[in-house]
């Protein structure tokens, strides 16, 4: 069945391929309302050649689902001019509170791995097999992060790109053979791996923002990234690794943990390197609450500034905690769902 036949089956829907929205026009007569969408569509393999197209959204909910990084893209992207006090002034869409983009939170992964005393046989069954969540609460959050524990099931892959390399450095060592597979089976076997996922609190100065300097192959602004710890989740980093280390103690695992100054993420605490890596649990770039003051949308994901235009997804979290927000953003999407289809009843109405 051929793309066209498909659509006449589905007359309600239409599903645009190679297409990538890009900014948002807000209406000048009505600067309430989204009145168009504009979307390239890329017609070559490199996405240097690209047809323009523009949707007319005046009568229409738009809704942006596009993920934490590339939702504020949009909308810092959507430029559009007021009259205050008889001067023009530049805005962007659905930004009156200056949140767009800020507050981006992940969990910050500290890694630390071993070898057991005897065979645990990883790389089998689920990634991870348990998870210690005795660190998730307690009064020390007021002076660090909190953060659980999986206990995981992928050997040093993370880390240490296992298995693949275990086996070039037996090569390198001479070994072949017989002598090859023992030393991997010994090894593989006992390699065990403690994950730690950190808490991040809400900082504006962590953000996403745009730069015509860094543009992608459709001419279109990359995001651009500015992130940081503050001493709190550092101090928790400290704290995990000190746990890490009582628990290798107690198990009598032999730790193989190493954080150099060429890891992408590291820094120095206490005169000592840590490392970590990102979970890709973004949240907060469009964060909801009850003030357009300080928030971007409602508890609806409804764009405070623009009602026919709704930001869904992990970017309205206005705090990450210690577990992952999918729950959370599958409750947004059906709270935001409800709200859309009562405002569309009011449409239909008109």
């Amino acid at each position: 069945m051929n793309e066209k036949e498909n659509l006449k089956r589905h007359p309600y829907l239409e599903i645009k391929a190679q297409s990538v929205v890009y900014r948002l026009s807000v209406d000048p007569a009505d600067q309430d309302k989204i009145s168009k969408v504009h979307v390239r569509r890329y017609v070559s393999k490199d996405k240097t050649d690209f047809v323009e197209e523009v949707i007319n959204t005046s009568d229409s909910i738009v809704i942006l689902a596009a993920n934490a990084f590339e939702n504020p893209k949009i909308l810092l992207n959507s430029k559009y001019t007021v009259i205050e006090k008889g001067q023009k002034v530049e805005k962007t869409a659905a930004n009156r509170s200056d949140q767009v983009g800020r507050n981006l939170m992940d969990h910050m992964v500290m890694l630390t791995w071993g070898l057991f005393p005897e065979p645990v046989y990883p790389y089998r069954g689920p990634g991870s097999t348990t998870n210690i969540s005795s660190f998730r609460d307690g009064n020390f959050r007021s002076d660090f992060s909190a953060w659980i524990s999986p206990l995981d099931n992928w050997g040093w892959s993370w880390p240490a790109f296992s298995p693949g390399s275990d086996l070039s450095a037996f090569l390198k060592d001479g070994l072949f053979g017989a002598e090859l597979k023992e030393a991997l089976a010994t090894r593989l076997s006992r390699q065990v791996l403690f994950h730690f996922e950190i808490e991040q609190l809400p900082n504006p100065n962590n953000r996403v923002t745009i730069n015509d300097q860094y543009m992608d192959p459709l001419g279109i602004p990359r995001p651009v990234i500015h992130y940081e710890l503050t001493e709190y989740e550092k101090k928790a980093m400290q704290q995990a690794k000190l746990a890490s280390d009582q628990m290798f103690k107690k198990l009598g695992i032999e730790d193989c943990t190493e954080y150099t100054e060429k890891d992408k993420n590291t820094f120095l605490y206490d005169k000592v390197r840590y490392s970590y890596n990102g979970a890709g649990h973004i949240v907060g770039t469009h964060r909801m609450g009850s003030n357009p003051d300080d928030s971007v949308t409602n508890s609806y994901c409804k764009a405070w500034d623009h009602p026919n235009l709704y930001v869904v997804g992990a970017g309205n979290m206005t705090t990450l905690g210690t577990s992952n927000p999918t729950l959370t953003l599958s409750a947004f999407t059906i709270r935001s769902v409800e709200s859309i289809l009562a405002d569309l009843e009011i449409q239909l109405k008109k």
